[in-house]
């Protein structure tokens, strides 16, 4: 059994922006086995996860991830609420969706369930559409543009340094793109299939990014858990 917080690696001040992926893949690369990525992962990759829910400032994930996943809020015990607290962090990290479209189903348990009012940022001027999600209990914030990196510096502009992001594709593509990823935590689940279903990235450009290996780890199952920090 390892320790999390080896798989979660040194850390920066609290003060210092970073921002971590985090994702789950089979072998081939595939975010999803027959059509879910609930077969994919363990019990440490969960808490992999929740851990690392837990350091972050703010939970950035694309809209399309929330809806497909059925997201509700971050879930934090009191003792580590009140951890949290005394490093000067919020209690309990929101979760942030870039949405242009802002076309989401406010009876869910992204906004039923969260603790804390969840954070929409959007291009989409349309105030019928932006009072809708701040009635069922959001903060819509309205940007010119919308991109990976005013969504990132509209975050940290509101004293969130630390993110955790959790895909999917797309949001991750737009993160590598824009060079805002410095840590990539890749849990590889022992199983293959004959197709990609869903590739880890997509929609980003061509350039490659190089990162350096600074974790390996292999559980008990064959779960292969890796660590990868940006390249200087």
């Amino acid at each position: 059994m390892v320790d999390i917080l080896e798989l979660i690696g040194p850390l920066p001040s609290v003060s210092t922006p970073e921002l971590r992926a985090i994702v789950v893949t089979a072998i081939n690369g595939s975010t999803t086995i027959n059509g879910t990525s609930g077969q994919l992962g363990n019990s440490t990759d969960t808490e992999l996860l929740l851990a690392l829910r837990r350091w972050s400032d703010v939970v950035l994930v694309g809209s399309s991830t929330v809806k497909a996943e059925n997201y509700g809020g971050v879930k934090v015990s009191p003792e580590i609420q009140k951890q949290r607290q005394e490093l000067g962090q919020e209690a309990i990290p929101p979760i942030a969706v870039m949405s242009g479209s802002l076309n989401f189903d406010v009876d869910t348990r992204f906004f039923l369930e969260a603790e804390v009012p969840p954070i929409i940022i959007t291009d989409n001027s349309d105030q019928t559409k932006q009072q809708r999600l701040v009635d069922a209990g959001a903060q819509v914030i309205e940007v010119e543009t919308l991109t990976a990196e005013v969504g990132v510096e509209k975050l940290r502009s509101l004293g969130y340094a630390r993110i955790d992001c959790e895909g999917g594709a797309t949001l991750y593509g737009q993160m590598l793109g824009a060079d805002l990823v410095d840590v990539w935590h890749h849990t590889i689940d022992p199983t293959l299939s004959g197709s990609v279903e869903r590739p880890t990235v997509k929609g980003g450009d061509d350039a490659p990014r190089r990162f350096a290996l600074e974790h390996v780890f292999v559980d008990d199952d064959s779960t292969l858990f890796l660590r990868y920090k940006r390249a200087k």
